[in-house]
């Protein structure tokens, strides 16, 4: 039976060129050791075609939810009825505030009052790209659609210890054995495409290692993600406590993994979209938002690129999206 149910989009923002958020941040910075200070907080003025690409390409969103620490972009038109800004305040308990940690920030985002149950999340670096429906992120019995792919943890940076603690928390509730023998198909598939290589060099290792992260807007739903916080209290307090990301730290692909092993998921292609580097690949992305190759692309900003370089790929950015999309969405003044 075909289910019909809403669908909302959710998109963290932060200016973090913005005077009196640099203020409330310099307060605390000294805490800042994990992110990359340059990278992690820019602004490439480019938001308002997060928006513009959403109205063209999927007018059939329900409602989207902006969620900010104080800041509302300038451009803004707040008085759209299928737009509302959320404060950091209305999710998150005032003894963690201010707070700059992604994770931390995205562990609340079940509490936004009036979400849908059937949600997508999105970083303002994701941009939709080509004209996209409501079964590209959920199927019509309203399973979000992923893709599951068994990948290894390899120690490098700081990070890493956040998929460590994801997957410990995994392996601490589900058997391997059990999981990949009850949802097999799902973990070997030919949607997955070359993803069944990898799945099939780590089928018989004993636990899990890590799952591919697809870093691609979570199609999620609220009640299981409110399931998975809570049953996981203490990890989440750890991470509250975190005001800038830290090695402690779960992330909210932990509840994106309840939803593999559960086989609480319906079975998408990994090319979907496409993941940019800025530093290098900075022409390859250009070409992308021009020609829409891609439903989803996700455009990273990197620590090695500096002020002057920065402010040429944010220049030619604006200009590659106005060229897409010239024309004011309904979202802006």
């Amino acid at each position: 039976m075909v289910e019909h149910f809403n669908v909302d989009f959710v998109v963290t923002w932060v200016n973090g060129q913005d005077k009196t958020w640099l203020e409330k941040y310099n307060k605390y910075s000294d805490e800042d050791t994990l992110d990359v200070k340059n990278a992690r907080f820019r602004d490439f003025y480019i938001f308002q075609y997060w928006f513009r690409a959403v109205e063209k390409y999927a007018p059939w969103v329900h409602h989207i939810f902006l969620v900010t620490d104080r800041q509302v972009p300038t451009w803004l038109n707040v008085d759209n009825k299928k737009l509302t800004v959320v404060d950091h305040s209305q999710l998150i308990d005032a003894k963690y505030l201010p707070v700059f940690n992604s994770s931390a920030i995205e562990l609340n985002l079940y509490k936004i009052p009036s979400l849908s149950e059937h949600f997508v999340y999105f970083n303002d670096d994701m941009f939709l790209n080509r004209p996209i429906k409501k079964t590209d992120f959920f199927s019509k019995s309203g399973l979000p659609k992923d893709t599951a792919g068994l990948n290894a943890i390899q120690p490098m940076f700081d990070f890493d210890y956040i998929h460590e603690n994801n997957m410990r928390i995994i392996n601490q509730n589900f058997n391997k054995k059990e999981v990949m023998k009850k949802h097999f198909f799902k973990f070997i598939n030919p949607v997955n495409m070359e993803l069944n290589i990898y799945t099939i060099l780590l089928f018989f290792w004993p636990r899990f290692t890590r799952f591919f992260d697809l870093h691609y807007p979570y199609s999620l739903r609220k009640s299981k993600m409110k399931m998975v916080i809570q049953s996981n209290h203490s990890a989440y307090v750890q991470t509250m406590n975190d005001r800038f990301r830290s090695k402690q730290d779960i992330t909210i692909w932990l509840v994106r993994y309840y939803s593999l092993v559960n086989g609480e998921f319906s079975v998408r292609s990994p090319r979907v979209g496409k993941i940019y580097d800025l530093y290098t690949n900075f022409d390859a992305a250009n070409k992308d938002i021009r020609n829409g190759k891609h439903k989803m692309i996700v455009i990273n900003d990197d620590a090695n690129i500096d002020h002057k370089m920065f402010k040429k790929i944010s220049h030619s950015l604006r200009q590659t999206f106005e060229g897409k999309f010239p024309d004011k969405s309904s979202f802006e003044n």
